[in-house]
């Protein structure tokens, strides 16, 4: 190689190769999780999200997970959270404006989901690793694929799915949700069922007691009397139902079984409103 190709070639690689400096300090993208958290603490919840936490710059979650983890001998870093990301949206105050107002309230829910996902964007193009612990599993009634991350730039995050509710309650009845006795199972919530509002719709309902199923309500707790009455139009008095209350809580799980006629009177005698699943068919007997 003569001396003019040999200082050509040099000039070639230098121009090529990386300024000095500079790829330290390019910012590498960071990342959103949604962790599934379990429905109790660490013994329901997978290594991998508890991995993610640990390592997680940044958590959105309530101030009681810490808590309840710690109840069950595990630890989450409170020093990481940032703030409640469904406190601004399903929050008493929120819930109150919703029942004086559904049009303003609706506009003060998209106005917060919009600031929690402009955080999100901007802490994750500042390169940190954010998790949205989320309780049970995010992929079924989770707030927050639902409303929080709607619309959301679906390659900036990844779900950790976790044990739901349902998995848990199934396991405290013993019994398969699905099975000869029954030819799927559906999950829904009172509101989903019926539809929101005083005027509830039957139409679901009358056809589903066609089919033998097995009916996972979630959040009807509250409900429990008008859910009664209207089961009561198109199954028999003696057909199985369950609530298994705190489902997964090894301290506090409870399963309360009684036939149509009589659940009602047996759920009224517990204070919670809350957190319990109803499961109605054979796989509640």
């Amino acid at each position: 190689m003569d001396g003019r190709r040999f200082v050509c070639v040099v000039f070639i690689a230098l121009l090529m190769s990386p300024t000095p400096g500079v790829a330290d300090t390019a910012q590498e993208p960071g990342k959103l999780y949604v962790v599934g958290m379990g429905p109790a603490g660490p013994d329901l919840t997978a290594p991998r999200a508890l991995e993610i936490v640990k390592r997680a710059d940044v958590l959105l979650c309530s101030p009681r997970m810490p808590q309840r983890f710690a109840a069950f001998g595990g630890a989450i870093d409170p020093s990481k959270i940032a703030f409640d990301p469904w406190e601004r949206v399903f929050g008493k105050e929120s819930e109150a404006l919703k029942r004086k107002d559904p049009e303003a309230w609706a506009e003060h829910r998209e106005r917060h989901v919009k600031e929690i996902q402009g955080f999100l964007l901007e802490t994750i193009r500042q390169g940190k690793t954010v998790a949205m612990l989320d309780g049970g599993d995010p992929c079924v009634y989770g707030p927050s694929l639902e409303v929080l991350l709607k619309g959301f730039d679906e390659s900036l995050l990844e779900v950790v799915p976790g044990m739901g509710a349902v998995n848990a309650a199934a396991a405290a009845l013993k019994r398969p949700l699905t099975s000869e006795d029954s030819r799927f199972a559906l999950l829904t919530s009172y509101e989903s069922l019926f539809g929101p509002g005083p005027d509830a719709q039957e139409d679901v309902l009358k056809d589903l007691s066609r089919h033998r199923s097995t009916l996972v309500l979630y959040m009807s707790l509250r409900h429990m009397n008008d859910l009664v009455e209207r089961l009561a139009r198109y199954y028999p008095p003696d057909l199985p139902v369950a609530v298994v209350y705190f489902a997964g809580y090894p301290d506090r799980e409870t399963v309360v079984r009684a036939p149509l006629k009589s659940i009602e009177q047996e759920v009224r005698k517990r204070d919670e409103t809350w957190l319990g699943l109803v499961i109605v068919g054979e796989a509640a007997r």
